[in-house]
């Protein structure tokens, strides 16, 4: 079992979960979808073909200004590959249609849940994102995770809200 993690949707942040006065637990792999979803990955100085096509664009300003951040966690600067997701560059995204954001989160969900798959603890992970039915300017992941040594899949729902989107 982890320290389980309850994600916030209005806050955007996860905080932890306490049962009777002390931290509880969860199931790990929850905990490790919601931290490699929800920290902020490095971003690409130069965003690809897929980001420019729903507006995101390069970081723009000074060295060292909020507008020239490209996030990350320090401690990525020893490894190789970073944690998180880049799903904060959605905020920048325009809508045009219901499909492109969509489409764009679930590859970039499944660039920050790849690591599953590299270290051997799940055997496939399939990412669906949509709008949400309730609000609007919300997306709505679902991550299935199959195991290799359990033969059934677990499925785990996330939401996540952007004001502006629009």
């Amino acid at each position: 079992m982890d320290i389980g993690i309850n994600w916030d949707v209005r806050a955007a942040c996860g905080e932890w979960s306490i049962a009777s006065g002390d931290l509880a637990l969860d199931n790990p792999l929850h905990s490790a979808i919601i931290i490699s979803l929800f920290t902020d990955r490095v971003l690409p100085k130069q965003p690809d073909s897929l980001d420019a096509a729903i507006g995101i664009v390069a970081m723009k300003g000074a060295a060292g200004s909020v507008e020239a951040d490209l996030g990350g966690w320090w401690g990525d600067a020893l490894e190789e590959e970073p944690i998180g997701s880049r799903l904060r560059q959605l905020r920048h995204a325009i809508k045009v249609g219901d499909t492109a954001i969509p489409a764009e989160a679930q590859a970039m969900c499944r660039e920050a849940l790849q690591w599953l798959i590299a270290d051997g603890i799940a055997e496939n992970v399939a990412v669906s994102a949509r709008w949400s039915a309730v609000n609007a300017s919300a997306l709505e992941f679902e991550v299935t995770v199959r195991r290799p040594s359990i033969s059934s899949s677990e499925t785990f729902l996330f939401s996540w809200a952007w004001k502006g989107l629009f």
